[in-house]
């Protein structure tokens, strides 16, 4: 995609940081916890693509399946000529 309108989900979390952080605002002057605060506030709002769970829910959902299929791996193997 090209166009705004065809980045959606993309343009509307761009949107969002720039509610925080306007066009031509320096990084110099922001501290780290300043940052962290606008990560954690877009990280913690619901969003309809992920089924209106935030996207620390998502994140920490699929660090946990991966945790538990490494706890368990798969160990049947498939043999094929």
């Amino acid at each position: 995609p090209y166009s705004s309108w065809q980045r959606g989900s993309n343009e509307n979390r761009n949107g969002r940081i720039r509610r925080y952080l306007p066009k031509g605002t320096g990084f110099e002057d922001l501290a780290q916890e300043d940052l962290d605060a606008i990560v954690g506030e877009i990280n913690d709002t619901p969003m309809k693509l992920l089924g209106y769970k935030t996207p620390n829910e998502v994140w920490d959902e699929e660090i946990a399946r991966l945790r538990s299929k490494a706890a368990s791996p798969n160990t049947s193997v498939a043999l094929t000529n």
